[in-house]
């Protein structure tokens, strides 16, 4: 018998945050504090994560990684010098700022041995024949100081003497002097992360439907042979086979410490997937199907919160504000 099942995936929803969430700052969220109030918390059963972002990214952006060959993410950025260090900003770049910095950079990066890709989405990626050094995405650094970030190994100084050509190219290009023209910060370096050659297909995946807006997890679903889809385009998502979504704009703003921007992905998660899917599962939607379980997944190694029908019903079990469920630094899930 087939199930309709749906987990959620939203690691950093309930924290843990610098701090207590201020009375009023975060509003209700009925459908997910009834989710936590009448589900079952406890241990999700298991299933694989993306490893190697370059790769898995390719992938889903339509591209063939092979076998042998590293692949990693690749992104133009602002690197700002400052009196305690070196910041990464995150710039805009037009479709012919990066046309234009593809050409140049793929040639002086081939000339190492180096292939530089850009997809039909806009991402660029590195194919090499040797691993790059590990680095955090940029949106997990970004406004921040890379110096806590940079690897120290020898291979990695290899690589920095690469990147320093990078850097050495862009500094006084054409396009960076009309950027500054405008007030905009210049694009002064290329940003590589999430090396790795591609994964074997998953031996168990459950999954016959993923949706994210991260490439990483698209890719993964692509490798086993899942239906998959961005958030954008597929929300609400409607009952279907076993589903799930994969949604990282809470760690996302975490991570930069972004209080403003999580809550709006609290937000954001309560209104395009945990009210639809709350109701999917309680009323048998216009096209017949409706969810048979809910899972709620907070990250790894944190328990889950699973609701069905049944649990659904325990009106007896009272919601209370979310901001409750949510804990600070140092605080046990």
């Amino acid at each position: 018998m087939s199930t309709h099942r749906l987990r959620l995936r939203v690691p950093g929803l309930l924290g843990p945050l610098p701090g207590r969430v201020p009375a009023g700052v975060l509003a209700r969220q009925p459908a997910l504090e009834t989710w936590l109030a009448r589900g079952r918390h406890g241990p999700l059963a298991p299933s694989p994560v993306p490893d190697a972002a370059g790769a898995l990214g390719w992938l889903a952006d339509g591209g063939d990684p092979g076998c042998d060959a590293y692949w990693s993410r690749a992104q133009p950025v602002h690197l700002r010098a400052e009196a305690a260090g070196v910041r990464l900003v995150p710039v805009a770049v037009d479709e012919f700022e990066a046309a234009r910095l593809e050409t140049e950079l793929a040639d002086l990066l081939a000339g190492r041995g180096v292939q530089l890709h850009r997809s039909a989405a806009g991402r660029w990626y590195l194919q090499s024949e040797a691993p790059l050094p590990e680095r955090p995405a940029p949106e997990q650094i970004c406004n921040r100081f890379i110096d806590a970030y940079l690897p120290r190994d020898r291979g990695a100084l290899n690589w920095a003497a690469l990147f320093n050509e990078v850097e050495m190219t862009l500094c006084d290009h054409p396009i960076n002097r009309d950027r500054e023209a405008r007030g905009e910060p210049p694009i002064n370096a290329l940003w590589a992360w999430g090396s790795g050659r591609c994964p074997r297909v998953p031996e168990a995946f459950p999954w016959q439907r993923l949706f994210s807006d991260d490439p990483a997890w698209l890719g993964l679903g692509v490798l086993a042979g899942a239906e998959v889809g961005d958030l954008a385009g597929a929300t609400p998502i409607l009952p279907g086979p076993d589903t799930l979504v994969a949604v990282p704009w809470a760690e996302q703003a975490l991570a930069v410490a972004d209080g403003a921007a999580w809550i709006d992905a609290v937000a954001a998660v309560e209104r395009a997937f945990a009210a639809p899917a709350l109701a999917a599962l309680r009323e048998v939607p216009a096209h017949g199907v409706r969810w048979d379980a809910l899972e709620l997944c907070l990250g790894p190694g944190e328990d889950g919160v699973t609701l069905g029908r049944r649990e659904s019903r325990r009106f007896w079990r009272r919601s209370r504000p979310l901001a409750s469920w949510v804990r600070g630094e140092g605080e046990d899930a």
